[in-house]
């Protein structure tokens, strides 16, 4: 039987390290603890390791390692919690050499968009992550993109016919099929439903309100879709455009807030339903949207996971600028889920408070990089 070569993933496992920090030791790079080293450097010696001379050569071509995650909007609580996840992907990679940068687009402007991605060329960037425009000139660019062997990733939403490594993001779809459901649960199936909505431009946005369309047309044809509002990005428009619905359609009795990422228009509801009349299903996290659910005004968020979705890109990334692994699949989707009021509950168990289900979830979906 051969002998297998050690190697640093063995020392790493046997000297209770990681693997960053046992190639910082071995390699004389990098700060760290004296009696871990010492742990590391002792491992090393009792294996009779010897430091790969093409291995090493390649990981000094891996270094300083550039990937870029372009979003289209600001001042969206959802996409600060995609850059969380980002940030902790990030974290994890940065021993290997590997630096992550974020850039933030004005609202929904596609040259803005344009300028970040040739910004990120400039840069040297070997990977960009992106939250990507509707617009054939996107789609023009990152085609060229692709053309010079840039990876480009989507993040949670896609285009069409445009050259990708992968999509990450939610299963939108059955997003908007879910939150059909729950309307006809409370509403006996005789809702009349208005939505809340981002722009119809990014298509996961289309597909949440078509698998809310299909679920009505094929399981509960008495209730009604009566009215959409698309809302442009900003907090003064969520508050207008969600009050102008609710004026202009007395009739409504479901409301659809899938705005997650802005709070503004549960505002305008509150002033026009003090009572809570209204059926409430919402998207994500953040905390007004939290404490919406917790105080009643709203029955139920579906979870959109989107710091699984930051972490998830940064790892496809990861895999492919180091071990030239793509993806198993073009469409990576996260499972949405469910919260509702009792999810934020006391437990009962020794005065022991859920933690936050969203981070939690995700928190869970994100498996260490090795």
């Amino acid at each position: 039987m051969v002998n297998q070569r050690p190697t640093i993933k063995m020392i790493a496992e046997l000297s209770g390290a990681s693997r960053g920090t046992v190639d910082r030791v071995l390699h004389k790079r990098g700060n760290v603890n004296p009696e871990t080293a010492r742990r590391i450097e002792e491992t090393a010696k009792a294996l009779h390791y010897r430091p790969n001379t093409v291995a090493k050569s390649l990981a000094t071509q891996r270094r300083n390692i550039k990937i870029c995650v372009i979003l289209h909007i600001q001042g969206n609580l959802f996409f600060d919690d995609v850059v969380s996840g980002v940030e902790k992907a990030a974290a994890e990679i940065k021993d290997f050499g590997i630096a992550v940068t974020v850039r933030r687009g004005a609202n929904f402007d596609v040259e803005c968009q344009l300028r970040n991605i040739d910004a990120a060329v400039h840069e040297g960037c070997r990977a960009i992550i992106l939250v990507p425009i509707n617009d054939p000139r996107i789609t023009t660019r990152l085609n060229d993109l692709h053309d010079t062997g840039v990876p480009v990733i989507f993040l949670t939403s896609y285009l069409e016919q445009t050259a990708c490594l992968c999509h990450v993001g939610c299963d939108y779809y059955k997003a908007g099929r879910i939150a059909a459901e729950l309307f006809n649960l409370v509403s006996g199936g005789r809702g009349r439903i208005g939505i809340v909505t981002p722009p119809c431009t990014l298509l996961g946005v289309n597909l949440r309100i078509q698998g809310l369309r299909s679920a009505i047309e094929q399981e509960y044809p008495g209730m009604r879709l009566v009215a959409l509002s698309e809302v442009p990005g900003d907090e003064v428009l969520a508050y207008r455009y969600t009050r102008d619905m609710l004026l202009a359609h007395p009739e409504l009795d479901c409301v659809f807030y899938s705005i997650g990422g802005l709070s503004s228009g549960l505002k305008a509801i509150a002033e026009l339903d003090p009572q809570h009349k209204l059926r409430i299903v919402s998207l994500d996290m953040i905390q007004p949207i939290v404490d919406a659910v917790k105080g009643g005004m709203i029955m139920a968020t579906i979870c959109q996971e989107p710091i699984a979705q930051g972490y998830t890109a940064i790892k496809v990334a990861f895999d492919y600028l180091l071990a030239h692994t793509e993806p198993a699949l073009k469409n990576i989707l996260i499972d949405p889920s469910i919260k509702i009021r009792q999810s934020f509950h006391e437990t009962g168990i020794s005065g022991a408070v859920l933690a936050d289900p969203d981070r939690s979830v995700d928190a869970a979906s994100c498996v260490p990089f090795s």
